[in-house]
């Protein structure tokens, strides 16, 4: 029983971002840790994204929960773009409409997102993940 920490960045949109993702053993260590983070009751998730706010209450760092049994290219892409959706609605003005900003020609949410999931497939396979 036990988690690891897996740390992803990029630079896809000009700075340096972080996000952070632990892995569980078991959907009810990884429930446990999420509810402890903010108290909501997160049982039967496949897999839970929460994050640390700045003093804007922008997300300043996403964490992302997943376990063991749910490790498919489902749910991590699901949780590695609701990751990078806050990283990146951190960088919007509060005014901007989200059309203007969310479209099919926005290469820095592309890349942002690439990135993550691409960093923590990586990763996964070098902590004997996957296979």
């Amino acid at each position: 029983m036990g988690s690891r920490r897996i740390r992803l960045s990029s630079r896809a949109l000009g700075d340096l971002r972080r996000c952070i993702v632990h892995v569980y053993d078991t959907a009810d260590e990884m429930c446990a840790a999420g509810k402890r983070f903010n108290h909501n009751d997160l049982t039967g998730s496949a897999g839970i994204t929460q994050s640390y706010h700045n003093a804007n209450d922008r997300t300043a760092v996403p964490i992302v929960r997943l376990y063991r049994g749910r490790l498919g290219i489902r749910v991590i892409s699901h949780e590695m773009h609701h990751a990078a959706t806050a990283i990146y609605g951190s960088t919007v003005p509060d005014d901007a409409l989200a059309s203007d900003v969310l479209t099919h020609y926005d290469e820095p949410f592309a890349y942002l997102f690439s990135d993550l999931l691409a960093h923590l497939v990586v990763s996964l396979y070098r902590f004997g993940y996957y296979k």
